[in-house]
């Protein structure tokens, strides 16, 4: 299946105004459950409520459960025996696990993006850095979150190996929720830890478009782990201001119980 990047839809869409066309129903709901997912608006553990969605989204069961299949492949969804589905809730284990893999396959898809890219990914990879500066200039985390998937994405396109990049992008969907920790203003204790965590971002996405331009696989694979740590940072600096029991919710006014065995990212 050909990857896909997620998409920019409002996840604060009403039934009036996301009604599909004919034969379009799998992919808004994908959609629209992924965009409630990545933003928290729908938070770890919530139950999809099939019925629920069948009338707001104004789709058939069908291509509904298609949708949640899609998502569940993806590790954003967790289907449940005989209890339908619930969205996936992410623990401290499955948090840590996937940052060590996500280390490594990104490390591998850079040096192989350095060694091995063509020369017609590069105006791309230049596009993607702009777009993600001019989302980050204009405030928008949810841009900023789409942009850095697209960019990441494009050098696993770039890197000649369909394994790493099927791997890699599977990792770069599922820590999407992981990915607003890095771009939501709300998720930081100061304006001041923001800026310098973006700057950061910036920089290293500027560098990585130049050492794979250049063919730089040594400095390459530096720069993707130190991209990488840059993650691992911001995942502990959240959680040394939050409690795996009572979590602030980038987006809400207020904390939010969380399940005793799992944090909500």
């Amino acid at each position: 299946m050909a990857a896909q990047r997620p998409s920019r839809r409002t996840s604060r869409s009403t039934s009036s105004d996301v009604r599909p066309e004919k034969g379009h129903g799998r992919a808004l709901a994908y959609d629209w459950l992924k965009r409630q997912i990545v933003s928290l608006e729908l938070l770890p553990g919530s139950t999809i409520d099939e019925s629920v969605l069948v009338e707001m989204l104004g789709v058939s069961r069908t291509p509904l459960r298609e949708a949640v299949v899609r998502l569940a492949a993806e590790g954003l969804i967790e289907l449940l025996p005989n209890r339908g589905a619930r969205v996936t809730v992410m623990d401290l284990t499955q948090i840590q696990e996937h940052l060590e893999a996500f280390e490594l396959l990104q490390r591998a898809a850079t040096v192989l993006a350095a060694l091995r890219r063509p020369s017609s990914a590069l105006p791309r990879l230049h596009q993607l850095c702009a777009d993600f500066e001019a989302s980050s200039a204009a405030g928008d985390a949810q841009a900023m979150i789409d942009t850095n998937w697209e960019f990441h994405h494009a050098i696993g396109a770039a890197c000649g190996n369909r394994y790493v990049e099927r791997m890699y992008t599977s990792l770069l969907t599922d820590g999407l929720r992981i990915a607003r920790l890095a771009m939501a203003y709300e998720c930081y204790g100061s304006a001041e830890d923001y800026q310098a965590h973006i700057a950061d971002i910036l920089r290293e996405h500027r560098e990585l478009v130049q050492v794979i331009a250049n063919q730089d696989a040594a400095h390459a694979a530096a720069l993707a782990d130190a991209h990488s740590n840059l993650a691992r940072k911001r995942v502990t600096e959240y959680l040394s201001r939050s409690s795996t029991r009572k979590i602030d919710v980038p987006g809400s006014r207020e904390a939010r119980p969380a399940p005793a065995d799992a944090l909500n990212v």
